[in-house]
């Protein structure tokens, strides 16, 4: 038998000696541990060792040992939407300059049309204080053992997939997507069916899934 201490819980687990020197799934609290090759044998050429050598050849923190965070992602509102976000911005601005404008000095502006100004830099002001709250309200968090999908801000919600269960990275985007670097990504897992991770305008998703697949198993 082949033991070891779980990298998260720390309890003590034991597993075949044919399971030496791979990964495996901790039987207490669901961690994926590497567990140790037998003393005197080398470790086959396996896929533990390629990904533990492209994780840490691309500068990203080793597959094995404790879990880490690799990197975080929020959802970009304004890039994946720049000329309505610019519009919005501007527009709000210009409102808010014209009701100023107005208290300085009543008869470079009209009344009617301070109060038009600045509702509508109370209206588009909202919709970027909008965008903005639901790009803080969600997050796609890699570790060097899952992917999870975090969203809300006062209630909060999550979903993940290990990475050694990821059986599809799908990546989605339109011209204009493609040219501002964002676009949608779905993880789905060998376990369920369908997509289980699902995150729109995501910055650089290409990267996004580089990453990940540092940490699957693909060969």
């Amino acid at each position: 038998m082949v033991s070891k201490s779980c990298d998260r819980c720390e309890r003590t687990i034991e597993f075949p000696d044919d399971r030496a020197g791979s990964k495996v799934e901790c039987p207490y609290c669901g961690d994926m541990n590497m567990l140790p090759a037998l003393s005197g044998v080398h470790e086959p050429a396996g896929v533990a060792t390629g990904r533990t050598d492209r994780a840490s050849a691309a500068g990203y923190p080793p597959d094995t040992g404790p879990e880490q965070r690799v990197m975080m992602v929020r959802p970009a509102w304004v890039r994946s939407q720049p000329f309505r976000s610019i519009g919005s911005m501007v527009l709000a601005a210009g409102g808010l300059v014209l009701g100023l404008i107005h208290l300085i000095d009543r008869t470079a502006v009209p009344g009617w049309a301070a109060i038009i100004a600045i509702l509508a830099a109370l209206g588009f002001g909202g919709v970027v204080a909008w965008w903005w709250i639901q790009s803080l309200s969600a997050a796609l968090e890699v570790t060097t053992k899952r992917t999870v999908a975090k969203r809300g801000i006062f209630s909060r919600s999550t979903s993940e997939v290990l990475h050694d269960n990821i059986r599809n990275v799908r990546i989605e985007q339109s011209f204009w997507q493609r040219v501002w670097g964002v676009g949608s990504i779905g993880i789905s897992s060998s376990g369920q069916d369908g997509i289980e991770i699902q995150m729109d305008r995501i910055p650089g998703p290409q990267r996004l899934q580089q990453v990940i697949d540092l940490y699957r198993p693909l060969e």
